[in-house]
């Protein structure tokens, strides 16, 4: 009874497909490459959100560039 329940589970730890997964490189799009260009500001601005908003802008942009050349360098 043993033999056979054990015959059993080795079935199910054996596996029930030939399936193989291939992978494919498949190149970037080229808007995925392309810089961030900001949006102009508003005319209408105090000089204290002026200074906030351009700090802003620019760690955006930095973090874009930055994740863009690294799609650049996996790419090549």
């Amino acid at each position: 009874m043993i033999v056979l329940i054990s015959l059993c589970l080795f079935q199910f730890l054996t596996a029930c497909t030939t399936e193989r997964k291939v992978y494919v490189n498949q190149p970037i799009p080229a808007n995925l490459l392309s810089d961030c260009i900001p949006n102009l500001p508003p005319k209408s601005m105090t000089f204290g959100y002026s200074i906030r908003y351009n700090e802003h802008l620019l760690n955006v942009i930095e973090m874009c560039n930055q994740d863009k050349r690294a799609i650049r360098e996996i790419n090549k």
